[in-house]
């Protein structure tokens, strides 16, 4: 019988994950290695709620991208020239899934993984769950009709869960947004997305995971972890001994050394992220806004609109590469024409969990038998966090709750990266 569960991280997947648990009946404990507050990637993202851009970033014509922009320190994706073994294993497994036939098969999986996101944060909120919640939809804008039928294309799946995306022409988006530029020529509205302020939404989880008698252990990085044969007893965090009847590794980027520590690695690797908010006024928006060539994400919350983009891989540190940031801004003037160009944000960075497939890693950790994973939401995270803890919760209660949750959890399971399952076997 599971009576007591130990989540580690506590970042929106381990807070969402750890309210779930608490709310059947678990007693509850999160261990994090970081201070109490500073969840990483989990508040530095752009907040967005959207299954309408829940694909894969392993995709077909990505390698060509790819090559293309190796040469621009401010492209929207960066490879950065490493000799790690581990990360050429990963950038050559996440190669190997840039083809139609994976990206299908991912889209497939994340559209049926999304049939009750809207729902599950409307619960939160029901639930007491306090947070900047924004209901107005999203915009995805185009300088060229090609990248617009691109994306119609892969959000076509969506819409048997009711997410539309409607073409626009680049006039009826300035009717919705007058901040958009004339080279902006066409787009997509997509009503039913939303977004939030992602720090509101990691305290808001905190605070009621507390009302409901969560245990938070900050400043504990996890050193070790003690087995039973097939069992884990207990964990080693920050000079203590956390015993639990069960275990959840939701770590983000450390979930990938976590799990090797557990006994079977899982290829988890960090996607560098960048962003800054403006607080200047200089753009004012109701929606959420995608620019789609350049691939940055805007966002406009209480008192603030925050820019967010790039993805750099073979790089796991917090450092800011000045180019980057100022490639985010050059492309927030080419769409936004009235932010300014000369602007020189004061920006962070995010480390994304990445997976070599682009799907998340939900479920039972191979080898052992109370121990599970709940990671690599790439930039999903915020809107695949709730679902996730339902996936978890499944899997503790057992019986129809497990039921009626296992098809959709089958493509995330951690056993598709098992020695011997083929080309995507743990590459660490």
């Amino acid at each position: 019988m599971t009576d007591s569960a130990v989540i580690v991280g506590a970042g929106v997947i381990g807070l969402a994950t750890a309210h779930r648990l608490a709310q059947d009946g678990l007693a509850v404990t999160v261990v994090d290695a970081a201070r109490a507050g500073a969840a990483g990637a989990s508040v530095h993202n752009a907040g967005w709620i959207v299954p309408i851009m829940s694909t894969p970033v392993p995709a077909p014509g990505m390698l060509g991208k790819a090559l293309r922009w190796m040469a621009r320190r401010d492209s929207p994706l960066y490879v950065r020239p490493s000799p790690r073994p581990e990360h050429v294993r990963f950038m050559i497994n996440m190669l190997r899934h840039c083809n139609p036939e994976a990206f299908a098969h991912g889209v497939e999986a994340l559209t049926s993984l999304n049939e009750r996101t809207l729902q599950l944060f409307d619960e939160y909120e029901k639930d007491g769950i306090r947070f900047e919640h924004h209901r107005t939809g999203q915009l995805l804008v185009f300088t060229t009709r090609h990248t617009m039928d691109e994306y119609r294309a892969a959000t076509a799946p969506m819409e048997r869960i009711g997410h539309t995306a409607v073409p626009l022409t680049g006039d009826e988006l300035r009717d919705l947004e007058p901040a958009l530029g004339k080279q902006v020529l066409t787009g997509l509205h997509c009503p039913q997305e939303r977004h939030v302020d992602p720090a509101s939404l990691v305290k808001g989880l905190e605070d009621r995971c507390r009302e409901l008698g969560v245990r938070f252990l900050h400043d504990s990085p996890v050193t070790g972890i003690r087995t039973r044969g097939r069992t884990v007893t207990s964990l080693l965090a920050g000079g203590d001994e956390v015993p639990g009847d069960l275990f959840v590794l939701a770590a983000g980027v450390h979930t990938g050394p976590l799990s090797r520590l557990a006994g079977h690695a899982l290829p988890i690797r960090p996607g560098k992220g960048y962003g800054f908010d403006d607080t200047s006024g200089a753009v004012t928006l109701r929606h959420s806004v995608y620019l789609g060539e350049a691939k940055v994400a805007v966002t406009p919350l209480a008192n603030r609109v925050r820019f967010a983009g790039t993805m750099e891989f073979g790089s796991a540190d917090a450092t800011i590469d000045r180019h980057r940031l100022r490639g985010i801004a050059r492309s927030a003037h080419t769409y936004l024409p009235d932010f300014p160009l000369e602007s020189r944000p004061q920006g962070w960075t995010g480390l994304r969990p990445m997976t070599p497939d682009g799907l998340p890693v939900i479920g039972p950790l191979p080898g052992k038998d109370n121990v599970l994973v709940a990671s690599g939401h790439s930039m999903l995270g915020v809107t695949l966090a709730p679902v996730t803890a339902e996936i978890i919760s499944a899997e503790v209660v057992g019986g129809r709750q497990q039921a009626d949750t296992a098809h959709t959890a089958h493509p995330f399971a951690p056993q598709r990266f098992a020695a011997g399952r083929g080309r995507t076997a743990a590459d660490g």
